[in-house]
């Protein structure tokens, strides 16, 4: 089953921009208006000079400060509406992304129409890493914002110069690649091979939970809608639905607006 490009809306009915759109309306807009609480730092000429307070993304560890200031320094600062999409699947990959604030999730789009849930991405993840291939390729899938978000951005040209000066960026990005995409991958195809749909939903809650959940006094709040359950466990929300509601009663969960309370979730696993 091969993949099609994101649609102008989701079946939700929520309308997307398509990448090309997002970079041009942001380039104009750019100094003219904040869309997010920025954490980044720059000098006075709007460059950026250093990431913001406590973000250690994997994809620049191990770098020496002259060279991290070099790999800063060719990188643009852009920020991206909710519901817009950055990338679309089947586009030219020309373009890597760094989050610096914000939340966006991969998807794709099958022939028949349907929209495919793939992972969740905080600040410190990079997506687009196809543009660092020495051949050109193309985006395995959309990526979508969900609030509000800023990242980093290099061009295909100027990433793969710095692959060149700076070869531990390719190593970080080889290590991301399995440690937390093939892992992901892997483990979501156990998951929709070998569980119920019981199994699955509890799966991907635990799975968001540790990827997008922050922790609370009363357990791990979860910013998750029942629609966005059932697409990413392949089942219907009627099974969501009832699956929260037997959890919740078990004392689990608890629904809250706009998004789930996971009290044990280490519980969920159990049966």
């Amino acid at each position: 089953m091969s993949a099609v490009k994101a649609p102008a809306a989701d079946e939700g009915g929520r309308r997307y921009l398509p990448a090309h759109n997002v970079f041009s309306r942001n380039i104009a807009d750019r100094g003219k208006e904040n869309l997010v609480n920025c954490v980044c730092k720059f000098s006075h000429g709007n460059q950026n000079v250093a990431l913001p307070d406590g973000l250690r993304p994997g994809f620049l560890s191990g770098l020496p400060m002259a060279q991290l200031d070099a790999v800063l320094s060719l990188a643009k600062h852009r920020q991206f509406r909710a519901s817009s999409v950055i990338t679309n699947q089947e586009d030219p990959a020309e373009r890597l992304f760094l989050i610096t604030s914000g939340q966006v999730r991969h998807f794709v789009i099958t022939n028949d129409g349907r929209k495919i849930l793939l992972n969740w991405l905080t600040p410190g993840q990079i997506f687009g890493v196809s543009a660092m291939l020495s051949t050109p390729f193309q985006y395995l899938a959309s990526t979508e914002v969900l609030v509000d978000s800023c990242a980093l951005v290099w061009e295909r040209q100027s990433i793969r110069e710095l692959i060149s000066s700076c070869p531990t960026l390719l190593d970080n990005a080889l290590s991301i690649a399995v440690t937390e995409n093939i892992a992901w991958a892997i483990t979501a195809h156990v998951s929709l091979s070998a569980d119920d749909a019981r199994g699955r939903v509890a799966h991907l809650l635990v799975s968001l939970a540790s990827a997008i959940g922050e922790a609370t006094h009363d357990g791990v709040d979860l910013r998750v809608l029942n629609e966005d359950l059932a697409e990413g466990a392949n089942v219907t929300p009627f099974t969501v639905s009832r699956c929260l509601r037997d959890w919740g009663h078990a004392g689990l969960v608890a629904k809250r607006r706009g998004g789930i309370l996971l009290r044990r979730p280490e519980l969920l696993l159990a049966g």
